[in-house]
């Protein structure tokens, strides 16, 4: 990975030139960093906040010096993915950050219109980076149908795990607890609680009965399935949220006998609002989920870091940052 000068990039006529001020690193861009896989020349970055810099001869509704993120996704809003409310599915987004069209771990950045987003007033801009992945969150709370009083565990302390947790906690609108199980040592991290029972399954069972409706599998480890669909009350799902191309094993006799579901979750499904209206009104633990805020030129330091494990948080990019 090199850094170097390039000419600054001019936005198209529908487009916008945006001042990057933070940019996440994701889980993706550190396995496909960690895999190669990058397309040469490409420029990673798709968790983006910062100003607009500029507007394309076709762009009104914005100013120069208006605080945005933006979605890293353009839906064509015309497939039958986009037209049934569900436009994580596209059949034809552009996207940037991921292939070849350049992404935000950049200085400026050039973006459709459509995909900008104000940031709240107050708001500060590297909590404002955390909404495309708040917004996944937000989306998978959404598609598991979760109530208010219901029970649900999310698997995996990462930066999605941590932010579900807020989700699900928040102002009782989902359920009225959330326990939070971390990967690395199968220990239980409080979520409003004290936990002291010798086994997550243990705690479940004291808490919830016949299990919980819900269970969050944000570790990514194909080894948590099976033990995440154990935790789940008869007719509960499971939301796949991390990634792996590794082979998940389960029980196909519980999911059957037990009426279980399994649902995968893929991208923030238009939450971008939600998620930062949580992040506007103080529901999600920013701080403590951004562990580190890191020039350009490391980069390449900080994903080489998050794929040995050695930092669990969110890193974020200062690209204006010495």
């Amino acid at each position: 990975m090199v850094v170097e000068e390039v000419a600054d990039p001019e936005p198209a006529a529908e487009e916008v030139l945006v001042k990057v001020r933070y940019c996440g690193i994701c889980g993706s861009d550190v396995s496909l960093f960690a895999k190669g896989v990058f397309f040469l020349g490409t420029t990673p970055g798709h968790e983006v906040s910062g100003e607009v810099v500029s507007l394309g001869s076709d762009v009104s509704g914005w100013q120069p010096g208006d605080r945005v993120v933006v979605e890293p996704s353009k839906t064509c809003g015309q497939c039958e993915y986009c037209l049934a409310g569900r436009p994580e599915l596209c059949l034809q987004p552009e996207g940037f950050g991921m292939g070849i069209r350049r992404g935000a771990f950049a200085q400026f950045l050039t973006c459709h219109h459509s995909t900008l987003l104000r940031v709240p007033p107050g708001l500060d801009l590297a909590h404002a980076a955390l909404a495309e992945p708040l917004s996944v969150a937000v989306h998978a709370v959404d598609v598991s149908g979760i109530e208010a009083g219901q029970a649900a565990v999310v698997t995996g302390a990462g930066p999605i795990g941590l932010m579900m947790a807020d989700v699900l906690a928040g102002e009782g609108e989902h359920l009225a607890d959330a326990l939070l199980l971390e990967d690395a040592d199968h220990h239980l991290a409080a979520v409003n609680r004290d936990p002291s029972a010798a086994s997550l399954a243990d705690l479940v069972r004291s808490e919830a009965g016949l299990g919980v409706h819900a269970v969050f599998e944000c570790t990514g480890v194909p080894e948590a399935a099976n033990p995440a669909l154990g935790l789940l009350r008869p007719g509960g799902i499971m939301l796949v949220v991390g990634h792996s191309e590794k082979p998940y094993t389960m029980s196909s006799l519980m999911v059957m006998a037990r009426e279980l579901r399994i649902e995968g979750v893929f991208g923030g499904g238009g939450r971008f609002p939600a998620a930062l209206d949580l992040l506007a009104a103080g529901k999600v633990r920013s701080q403590e989920i951004i562990t580190r805020i890191a020039p350009l030129a490391e980069t390449e330091a900080c994903l080489r870091e998050l794929n040995d494990a050695r930092n669990h948080g969110k890193v974020l990019i200062d690209p204006w940052a010495t």
